[in-house]
């Protein structure tokens, strides 16, 4: 009885308290970026307008001395857009069905969450 009660109270929880974590929910937000690095293997991007996507804490370990980033991911669809490091803009985050994009196989530490990303 006590099992059925406590996953009772998560649902509800659940329910009462939604976007309360990290990379939940995609919504229609556009969202502002900066181009943190760029390899062959990874574009990083910072987002600089939302708390509420990307992942915390990230180094850059590629560059000279240890920064830290919050909100910041891979962008997945790389070969379809032209970004430049440094460079903010615009974007919203987009479903992709299938990526086609072809990276090297590089392993450069990328942060772990991914996005596609549609340009505005």
């Amino acid at each position: 009885m006590k099992r059925i009660n406590l996953l009772g109270l998560v649902f509800v929880c659940k329910l009462l308290l939604p976007g309360c974590e990290k990379n939940d929910v995609l919504d229609d937000l556009i969202l502002k970026g900066k181009v943190i690095r760029i390899s062959c293997a990874s574009t990083v991007v910072q987002i600089t307008n939302a708390e509420k996507y990307g992942e915390d804490a990230w180094i850059n370990l590629g560059a000279s001395g240890e920064i830290k980033y919050d909100n910041v991911f891979k962008v997945e669809n790389i070969c379809k857009l032209k970004l430049e490091e440094g460079k903010t803009f615009q974007f919203k985050i987009i479903n992709l069905p299938m990526n086609d994009c072809i990276q090297c196989l590089l392993y450069d530490a990328p942060p772990k969450i991914s996005y596609a990303i549609e340009l505005y």
